[in-house]
């Protein structure tokens, strides 16, 4: 199944069991619009392949959600200036695998203001992440978390468990992980409750860092000093700031420097989609019929489960002169398994979501071990295409030495609907590159691993799954419960506090009153101490000590 297939999976089954939802206008109707008419947009709501129906129930309750808040009619003007000022939340700088960087200052944020205030803060975030999401919605985000100079005022775990919300079922695959970055001790007891509402894959994206270690995610130029960098930046704002784009235009991508000599990839009937749609017509049913074996691409940024840094990278951005990307994936290799007989199949993926369509081709150094299906074609803004590539069955051997050469160009109106045309008139400074390397597998590998959702967790052994009110109201429960232990362990740690502040002032007066004394010692002598010790029958007046 490809990927035109898990979104058409996505869109129909959405509009069929939330058909009373659709008629009732729950949902804001330009986010049903888009969910029609924007392939790139239903494909980050699905998590994986074996989560489809998962994917259904985030799309609703992603769009309840954005109706409800009114995302798509926020503006910079929507806040007052003061709240941009503060500069509690902005976009900087990119993490080493290049995601871009939110930075929320946590000392900034007050538990005790107003809910006006709270609500605000909530909507801006939401305002920045969409911001951040329309200019490359494939593109997954850093959420620093920066806990210096935190305190009790500041520490509000109802804040960020909104936070993580937003990134479990508004935004379900646009976060790569999480940094909290020098979190005080005093917020442990909190964050161990917080963890036990996430699941196992949520909690992997959560990671606790420090000045020693926070370099192993971002590069020293891009942190502040006091995180160890050489970032000199201090956050100002003008009106109108917040309207701009958040980065700058992508470079282009450095080309390898070693040279290799690309063939034109074969087709097996020899037809080529002009308009890069044919891919489609080439599922997996088809392949499967004729004895082919397709390894699982893990390489599909939008339906990987996990996002580890060790993982090989799973897709590429090649740079055009306007905002916008196109992005192929896998990103760096293409796997076959040779390890049975009958031909073996990858898919490369290609996304334009730039403002104008992108001519691409695709060449080979083997062209008689490799058909290609299409070998070129036009990808139209906000489009998806699938390129299928076939090993064929005589020629797996020494497959590692073979290397796949991707090109893309802009097509300007007018210039014609022939992509190898195309390419044969643009000069080269006109056309990205990118190379592919292949390998084989020796055994066929489950990308998709089952991943235990909230209705698995509230399954009984031998029964039935739970209901969809009944769930919704155990995890309603559950959420109950867990903000109960959260106020609790707040009221303790605030209690601890302040026996830690009595203690401390005692402390001081110790230290104070034991100054005072040696300092007196010291001008006075042995005369103090007999004096200090004659204090009781001097005032008396009676030097054997008896009662006044």
């Amino acid at each position: 199944m490809g990927i035109n297939d898990l979104v058409t999976y996505l869109r129909e089954n959405f509009e069929k069991k939330y058909a009373d939802d659709i008629a009732k206008g729950t949902y804001d109707e330009r986010d049903l619009s888009r969910l029609k008419e924007d392939s790139i947009f239903a494909r980050t709501y699905i998590r994986g392949k074996d989560r489809l129906d998962e994917g259904v129930d985030l799309v609703h309750t992603s769009f309840k959600f954005r109706k409800e808040v009114g995302v798509l009619d926020l503006t910079e003007y929507s806040f007052e200036e003061e709240l941009w000022q503060v500069g509690g939340m902005f976009f900087r700088n990119r993490d080493l695998d290049g995601k871009r960087i939110l930075w929320l200052r946590v000392r900034l944020h007050y538990k005790n203001a107003t809910a006006d205030r709270l609500a605000k803060e909530k909507k801006a975030i939401i305002f920045g992440l969409e911001k951040a999401f329309n200019e490359a919605p494939l593109e997954q985000i850093v959420v620093m978390l920066d806990m210096t100079s935190c305190g009790l005022v500041n520490l509000d775990m109802d804040f960020v468990k909104y936070i993580i919300t937003i990134f479990k079922f508004y935004y379900p695959t646009f976060l790569g992980y999480m940094l909290i970055y020098d979190m005080p001790w005093i917020f442990n007891a909190a964050w161990k409750v917080v963890k036990a509402w996430l699941s196992a894959e949520a909690a992997a994206k959560i990671k606790f860092v420090t000045k020693s270690d926070v370099q192993t995610y971002v590069h020293s130029k891009d942190l502040p000093d006091y995180m160890g960098g050489t970032d000199i930046f201090t956050y100002f704002y003008q009106r109108g700031m917040a309207s701009e784009r958040l980065y700058p235009v992508e470079e282009d991508m450095k080309k390898q420097d070693k040279k290799v000599t690309f063939q034109e990839a074969q087709e097996p009937n020899g037809s080529v989609d002009s308009e890069g749609s044919s891919a489609s017509d080439h599922n997996t049913n088809s392949n499967s019929d004729n004895g082919l074996r397709r390894r699982n691409n893990s390489n599909s940024p939008s339906l990987n489960k996990n996002n580890n840094s060790n993982e090989k990278t799973r897709a590429r951005m090649l740079g055009f002169p306007e905002p916008g990307s196109f992005m192929m994936s896998p990103g760096d290799e293409l796997t076959f398994q040779t390890s049975s007989g009958g031909d073996s199949y990858d898919i490369i993926t290609l996304t334009n979501t730039l403002t104008y369509p992108v001519a691409y081709k695709v060449k080979t150094t083997s062209p008689e071990k490799f058909r290609v299906r299409p070998s070129s074609g036009i990808i139209h803004p906000r489009k998806v295409d699938e390129v299928y590539v076939y090993l064929v069955q005589e020629h797996t051997t020494d497959i590692g030495k073979d290397k796949f050469l991707i090109m893309a160009m802009e097509v300007k109106p007018g210039s014609g609907s022939d992509p190898n045309q195309l390419f044969k008139d643009a000069s080269k400074d006109k056309i990205m590159q990118h190379k592919l390397l292949c390998s084989e597998e020796g055994q066929k590998k489950e990308l998709y691993q089952s991943t235990p959702t909230a209705n698995d967790a509230l399954m009984v052994k031998g029964r039935s799954p739970m209901s969809e009110p009944m769930r919704s109201l155990a995890l309603s429960y559950r959420d109950e419960e867990i903000d109960k232990q959260v106020e609790q362990l707040e009221t303790q740690t605030l209690h601890m506090q302040r026996q830690l502040n009595l203690l401390l002032a005692m402390q001081i007066l110790t230290a104070v009153a034991f100054i005072l004394i040696m300092l007196a010692y010291s001008c006075m002598g042995e005369e103090f101490f007999s004096r200090f010790l004659t204090l009781p029958f001097d005032f008396c007046n009676d030097p054997y000590g008896r009662k006044c």
